[in-house]
């Protein structure tokens, strides 16, 4: 199956403060079927990730792009967010043809702008995108470079070579969808983070002395 809608975190980061950003859409992660026991129903879901302009983060001395995540399920149903969020975005509405299969990566390395708000909740705060809307008449956004962008398809084995790029909560998020195993992604991931662990290992044996802890 590919990246179809159809009609039918660092908790030590400085927060952004509330306001109208302009953001690029980086990434689009696929994170499976997905169980809502408050709603007592399981839906296949996916993360759209934004880079936001002009701002970054500094860890562990690195200068890295700002970002942010909403979550969305695949579906254009005329209450869905991804379908109130998609036609602000594109300031027009959807076609009866494109609701009947709009594929996502058309949305990757677009522009847009989006309210962003802090929120609080169980004693942390984090930001959020509250809405989001078409760039303004006349404003032009540079594109990001195409290493820059990445989609995760979790039906999609070509695709898990991107599983590296996925920020680790998201993978905790994933690891949690009720077709992780059957997908065949869990022998996958196990794998290779066996196969991170040997190369730990084998950094550790190559230590200069001076590192050694003894």
């Amino acid at each position: 199956m590919s990246m179809i809608a159809k009609n039918n975190g660092n908790t030590n980061v400085d927060r952004l403060p509330g306001g109208v950003y302009t953001a690029i859409s980086s990434a689009i992660i696929d994170i499976g079927l997905q169980e809502s026991k408050q709603f007592e129903k399981t839906q296949r879901k996916f993360m759209l990730i934004w880079n936001v302009v002009d701002e970054e983060i500094e860890i562990n001395g690195e200068k890295l792009p700002r970002t942010i995540s909403k979550e969305y399920s695949f579906s254009l149903h005329e209450k869905s967010r991804l379908r109130i969020d998609l036609q602000a975005w594109r300031g027009k509405i959807f076609t009866d043809d494109e609701l009947q299969g709009f594929d996502l990566l058309n949305i990757l390395n677009r522009a847009c702008q989006m309210q962003i708000i802090l929120e609080e909740k169980n004693g942390k705060t984090f930001n959020s995108v509250a809405s989001i809307m078409a760039l303004a008449k006349g404003q032009v956004v540079q594109n990001l470079a195409s290493e820059d962008i990445y989609h995760f398809d979790l039906e999609n084995q070509e695709t898990w070579k991107n599983w590296e790029k996925i920020p680790n909560w998201i993978k905790d998020k994933i690891k949690l969808a009720k077709n992780y195993e059957e997908s065949g992604l869990k022998e996958y991931v196990e794998q290779y983070e066996e196969e991170i662990k040997k190369q730990e290992n084998n950094d550790n044996l190559l230590a200069p002395a001076d590192d050694l802890p003894f």
